[in-house]
């Protein structure tokens, strides 16, 4: 089957479309994360250090580096592929989680 461009790109926009209206909150965040983490994988370190230090600032930075350090350390935690993707509470209602 041949396609117009124009055609092709509407199909693609469409596709696009209904799989992400066919998703929930969950298979979202995971997606989005999943995508993040292949970033982060693909550029250098040198890269990736300035992606955090620009989403903290410079004190906020040193704090998060701290936090990650004593998790390091902790007895507690899960390796990185038995987590969830995000442990953020989502309020799609918009009521605080209550019923």
């Amino acid at each position: 089957m041949k396609l117009t461009t124009e055609e092709l790109q509407e199909l693609k926009y469409h596709l696009a479309d209904r799989i992400v209206d066919n998703m929930d909150i969950k298979d979202l965040v995971k997606y989005v994360f999943d995508d993040y983490m292949e970033y982060f994988d693909k550029i250098s370190e040198v890269e990736f250090m300035n992606e955090a230090k620009n989403y903290w600032d410079d004190a906020c930075f040193e704090e998060v580096l701290e936090d990650v350090r004593d998790f390091i350390k902790c007895d507690f935690k899960k390796p990185m592929e038995d987590r969830e993707a995000s442990n953020i509470f989502i309020d799609i209602n918009n009521n605080g989680g209550k019923y």
